[in-house]
C-alpha cells in the first residue's frame, strides 16, 4: 500500500446535482479524514467542490484550493480553506493542483471536470507523471465516457494499455481504498453501474 498525503479531486461546481452525488462526496471526505489525506481541489465553495471542502475541514483535515483569478467571484472562492492559491489561468491552475498531489480522484462533474480528467490522463499517457487516477461512478454517470473509451480502443485510436491508466469504482467511498491498492482497471461492459 502506498501513502497518499494529498489527493487532488476534480468534481462539479454546480449546486444542481442529485442528492446521491452529495452523499457520495461526503463519503469520500470521510475516508480522506480517516486516512489523514489532505484535499487539493479547485477552490470553490459551491457544488460538490464546496461539499467536499466543508466536510474535510469540519473533520479536522486540510484543504488547499487552487482557483484562477477570473473565477474567484463566479465560483465563489472558499474563504475558510487551509490555503488558497490564485492563478492567472486555467492551465496554471491544473499544473498547480497536479504538483501538490500524490493521486487524483474524479467525482461527478461537467465540462470542467472532464477537461481536468482528460488532461491529467493525457499527461500520464505521455509519461509526465505515474500517479494513480480513480474515477467514482455513482449512478453510472461516467458510463458514456467508458463506452467512448472502448469504442476508441476498438477502432485503434486508444490502446488497451491506455485504458489501464485509470481505475473506475462504483462509489466515491471506495476511491481511497482503490488508490491505496493501486490496481488500475477499466470495468468490462457488464460491470458498468446501472443504479
Amino acid at each position: 500500500m502506498m501513502k497518499i498525503r494529498h489527493l487532488c479531486v476534480f468534481c462539479s461546481s454546480s449546486n444542481h446535482v442529485p442528492e446521491r452525488f452529495r452523499q457520495e462526496t461526503l463519503a469520500l471526505a470521510d475516508r480522506m479524514i480517516e486516512e489523514d489525506i489532505g484535499l487539493v481541489y479547485g477552490g470553490g465553495s459551491v457544488g460538490l467542490m464546496g461539499v467536499l471542502a466543508d466536510r474535510v475541514l469540519a473533520g479536522g483535515g486540510k484543504a488547499v484550493g487552487v482557483i484562477p483569478r477570473f473565477l474567484c467571484t463566479k465560483e465563489l472562492a472558499h474563504e475558510g480553506l487551509t490555503k488558497m492559491i490564485v492563478t492567472e489561468s486555467m492551465h496554471e491552475r491544473k499544473m498547480e493542483m497536479s504538483r501538490r498531489a500524490e493521486a487524483f480522484a474524479v467525482l461527478p462533474g461537467g465540462f470542467g471536470t472532464m477537461d481536468e480528467f482528460f488532461e491529467i490522463l493525457t499527461w500520464k499517457q505521455l509519461g509526465l507523471h505515474s500517479r494513480p487516477i480513480v474515477v467514482a461512478n455513482p449512478m453510472g454517470w461516467i458510463n458514456p465516457i467508458l463506452t467512448f473509451c472502448r469504442k476508441a480502443e476498438k477502432i485503434g485510436t486508444v490502446s488497451g494499455r491506455n485504458l489501464d491508466l485509470f481505475e473506475v469504482v462504483p462509489s466515491a467511498g471506495q476511491v481511497v481504498d482503490a488508490l491505496l491498492r493501486r490496481r488500475p482497471r477499466l470495468p468490462s461492459s457488464g460491470m458498468l453501474a446501472r443504479t
